[in-house]
């Protein structure tokens, strides 16, 4: 192979991995940098932990132990429990405080 071969066979794949590259930080690079969660993403969740119902003052509430117990009653309406209206969170309590 000469020489003038193997500069174009560089420039060949050097142009190759820089689009790949190109793709992948358009892609995934607001993810890579805030968490996997966008700005949006993040301002839609304060608005919606401000606007958690409160729950009921039973004992099942004051006696939280995980949020296990949560996304079972809240998927399988044990006790008449309303069904969770999104997807399971890591802390429940975050957004939702028991009835004072």
């Amino acid at each position: 192979m000469t020489s003038k071969q193997q500069k174009t066979q560089w420039i060949v794949h050097g142009t190759i991995a820089l689009v790949a590259l190109i793709i992948v930080l358009v892609s995934f690079g607001p993810d890579l940098f805030s968490g996997g969660q966008s700005p949006q993403e993040n301002i839609d969740r304060e608005v919606l932990a401000q606007q958690a119902p409160t729950m009921t003052d039973m004992a099942y509430h004051r006696n939280f132990e995980s949020e296990q117990q949560c996304i079972t009653c809240h998927t399988q309406q044990v006790l008449n429990a309303p069904l969770m209206p999104h997807d399971p969170r890591e802390r429940c309590t975050e957004c939702h405080q028991v009835a004072v």
